[in-house]
């Protein structure tokens, strides 16, 4: 099992140390976070809203428990209507708002590769225009402007990160095409980590089987 957590360490390794040579290899223009899409207000939506049919759904929770990255594939559901639902475009990114943990954890933003699905909860949605790439922003913010971000994140005991404070931080970006090519390549390694997590919940899960049958 040390093997395999040595490898998605490596990994995830692979990946910032990738975006990050990328970054300091090509020609960029300076954007604040205002100009990288339309914000928009998300609709609240409890976890007791969810539901085994109906729409698909992401919570806010679950940017913390369940979503990592990318979201391709949506693991919730619910069944509420209601004509102020917020929905995602294909090229958003999704910040979690607000946490007990500390300022960094609101800047991990996930991009979802989906239209149509229902947001809800304590979290800031940015449509990205087409001129930029949700995935790319997404490693870029988490790897490289963390700290810078994560300055803007208010509180003691329960802390927010509230769109109005960081809508004028600065960041630098490379062109459209340098962001998709990279992203070409991130992909391939993300699709690698992925097998390697899913193997390591597997055998977690088969060892917490076999030590329970050994004190039936």
């Amino acid at each position: 099992m040390k093997p395999k957590i040595k490898i998605i360490e490596q990994l995830e390794t692979l990946i910032k140390g990738i975006v990050d040579f990328h970054f300091r290899g090509c020609k960029h223009k300076t954007y604040s976070i205002k100009e990288l899409g339309e914000y928009f207000n998300v609709m609240n939506l409890s976890k007791e809203s969810s539901s085994e049919s109906g729409k698909e759904c992401i919570l806010y929770g679950e940017l913390f428990t369940t979503y990592g990255y990318v979201i391709n594939e949506v693991k919730s559901r619910t069944t509420k209507d209601d004509c102020k639902l917020t929905l995602s475009s294909n090229n958003d990114l999704l910040f979690p708002s607000s946490t007990t943990v500390d300022t960094y954890s609101l800047i991990s933003p996930s991009a979802i590769l989906k239209e149509g699905v229902i947001l809800g909860g304590d979290m800031l949605d940015i449509h990205i225009s087409e001129n930029f790439n949700n995935e790319y922003l997404r490693y870029l913010l988490n790897y490289l402007y963390k700290r810078e971000l994560a300055k803007y994140a208010k509180g003691s005991t329960i802390i927010h990160l509230h769109y109005n404070e960081i809508k004028n931080a600065k960041i630098e970006m490379p062109s459209i095409e340098e962001q998709e090519n990279v992203v070409k390549v991130l992909r391939l390694i993300q699709k690698k980590l992925i097998i390697e997590k899913n193997l390591l919940h597997t055998y977690r899960k088969q060892k917490a089987t076999l030590l329970q049958q050994m004190f039936i």
